[in-house]
């Protein structure tokens, strides 16, 4: 494994706040941090797609560089043309150095250039070319694909971050890189798009129940509350850092500005507490109680008891009370 062999994956449902868990790890110090990089994702063009569509059978040598002047491309409206946009991708190309891609490419040539084998090359030469050993992804495949990332790293640890489900609708109604480029481009559909976008996140949540009901036992796999970890950072983080094998620091307290926020559009520095209760302000009683409804089993096996959860008892009084004291 060339020295990289327990690197921490963060899974779960876009808009739970995995930004902000990411921020944290960068100021960690002791790893590679890197952003989204959907190399395995049901609902969207994924890497796979990639290869087929536009590389071709790696099993011929020129494919495999290919593959790689296509991923270090500097040529945005191309490179979006391939779904290999954010996170990770654009940190490959900002680091576009001509002995990382050739490490790479040899990597891949001496292995048996398996989705694994690329998957392994291309993150493990960047960060051991970014001077680490080793690295965190945010997102690399969807929640669904754990196994996948045990099996290709037994070492690995596996961080779902999870989050009130009505706060994630809410966020996900008019989330910036989805639903509201939808909406400027079909406004008409608008309302009809925020719908659809609410019941997906119905099915996700309750999909990642499952999941997490399946892996709850495995000493490599742990659960994160968004909540929790507003209430209290750090303790929250301490919890991290020791699941992760990671050494606490108090700079992790203290995360970078976030980006725009999809409730009120402002982007924030450090850990912001009121974005735990911000979204209740645009939910409507029925979307309240239609999610509940449909995702009340769900929070039971994600750890959401509604008669305990401090995020959820006592009104909204009480709970701004409790962020005021934290």
């Amino acid at each position: 494994m060339n020295g990289i062999d327990s690197p921490i994956f963060i899974v779960g449902i876009r808009r739970s706040g995995s930004t902000l868990w990411r921020r944290i790890l960068e100021k960690n110090g002791d790893l590679a941090v890197y952003g989204e990089m959907q190399f395995l994702w049901p609902w969207e063009k994924d890497f796979p797609f990639f290869l087929r569509k536009y590389v071709g059978n790696l099993s011929i040598d020129e494919n495999i560089k290919r593959m790689v002047d296509f991923i270090f491309s500097d040529h945005p409206p191309k490179i979006r043309l391939l779904e290999l946009r954010w996170g990770f991708w654009e940190t490959l190309r900002k680091n576009n150095d001509e002995e990382l891609k050739e490490a790479i490419i040899k990597r891949i040539t001496e292995s048996n250039r398996s989705i694994e084998s690329v998957f392994k090359a291309i993150t493990e030469e960047t960060t051991k070319h970014l001077g680490f050993q080793r690295y965190m992804i945010k997102f690399p495949v969807y929640f669904n694909h754990v196994h996948t990332l045990l099996e290709w790293y037994p070492k690995s640890k596996i961080v779902h971050i999870t989050r009130d489900p009505k706060a994630i609708s809410m966020s996900k109604k008019n989330d910036p890189g989805g639903t509201a480029r939808l909406k400027s481009k079909y406004p008409y559909l608008s309302y009809l798009l925020e719908k659809a976008m609410t019941l997906f996140v119905v099915y996700q949540y309750n999909w990642s129940a499952r999941v997490h009901n399946a892996y709850k036992s495995n000493s490599n796999y742990a659960l994160f509350h968004y909540e929790d970890l507003l209430l209290d950072p750090e303790k929250t983080i301490k919890e991290l850092c020791e699941f992760t094998g990671l050494t606490y620091n108090k700079e992790m307290l203290f995360p970078s500005k976030g980006r725009f926020s999809s409730i009120d559009g402002k982007r924030r520095r450090g850990i912001d507490k009121k974005s735990g209760i911000r979204w209740k302000k645009k939910i409507t009683p029925f979307e309240k109680k239609f999610i509940t409804f449909c995702t009340k089993k769900s929070m039971e096996k994600l750890e959401y008891d509604p008669t305990t959860h401090l995020i959820f008892r006592g009104g909204q009084n009480t709970l701004n009370d409790t962020l005021r004291g934290v």
